[in-house]
């Protein structure tokens, strides 16, 4: 078995995994101690990584359960890239409010990772919370309001709190899809509280002004500054979390800037028209 160091990046979630070799033979308790440290933690961080696309995809989906099927969908056909400097990188410059990737598809990502390829310095970092923590601390009356309740979740414009230097996306067909507020995570069962500033549009059956102050108050104790947990991006880092269960979010990236090129691999993939897909339009003044 391989001895794992393991430190906590913060009270609630997040670990640094020290000692892991991804190019070695991954023995059974290894994997079982990787996968219980990703049910309970959350968010694994591996510091200089000599990491290819393929290990990369096949730790993603070894840590949700999955095979080799979904080790193959998660690559893709090429490599992504969330890049500055890439002509075909994915999100190249602006801010993001903080979302879970494809929380408007039926069957979101259960796992996202992302790999440090070309990192200059500074970046702008990627900024967690955790919404089973979240929902876990909610205030009784808070939780009672919220209980129960339906919310849109959608791809399309959702113009919310402090937009400054946002990018902003078009979709011609915008993907969405209806989830409850206090949603049940497909592999671990435990509560999240599933909403997000980027792509939750509103609460089902409730007026409006009504919705958006549910909304707002939820989203005040959701992104609290004590829960948020900053990750300063450095070459050969290796972040893998649960998209279900955490969010994120960036501060603002130019094309000018240092380069920020971080390799993504997630699963399980929705499939998209490409009519559906997102086009990197501006940021928001």
């Amino acid at each position: 078995m391989t001895h794992l160091e393991v430190r906590d990046l913060s009270p609630e979630f997040g670990a640094e995994i020290i000692g892991f070799d991804p190019k070695a033979p991954l023995d059974d308790a290894t994997r079982d101690e990787l996968r219980h440290l990703f049910d309970t933690r959350r968010l694994l961080l591996f510091r200089n990584m000599d990491l290819s696309h393929e290990e990369q995809a096949r730790i993603c989906t070894m840590l949700i359960r999955k095979g080799e099927a979904e080790t193959i969908e998660a690559m893709g056909s090429r490599e992504s890239f969330i890049s500055n400097k890439l002509d075909d990188g994915v999100a190249p410059f602006g801010r993001l409010q903080f979302h879970g990737d494809t929380m408007w598809a039926d069957n979101p990502y259960q796992v996202l990772s992302l790999y440090g390829a070309d990192v200059g310095n500074p970046v702008a970092p990627t900024t967690f919370v955790d919404a089973v923590s979240a929902w876990k601390t909610l205030p009784d009356d808070l939780r009672r309001r919220a209980e129960g309740h339906e919310v849109l979740q959608t791809a399309g414009a959702v113009r919310r709190g402090d937009m400054s230097s946002v990018l902003l996306t078009e979709v011609e067909n915008p993907p969405s899809t209806v989830t409850r507020i206090n949603y049940t995570h497909p592999r671990t069962g435990e509560t999240v509280l599933h909403i997000c500033e980027q792509m939750t549009k509103n609460v089902l059956g409730m007026p409006e002004a009504e919705s958006e102050e549910l909304l707002t108050s939820l989203f005040k104790h959701l992104y609290r500054a004590d829960r948020q947990l900053e990750h300063n991006w450095r070459k050969g880092d290796f972040v893998v979390f649960d998209n279900i269960a955490l969010q994120h979010s960036r501060g603002r990236v130019t094309k000018e800037g240092p380069a920020r090129t971080l390799r993504k691999v997630a699963s399980p993939m929705p499939r998209l028209r490409p009519d559906q897909m997102p086009r990197w339009k501006a940021e928001a003044a």
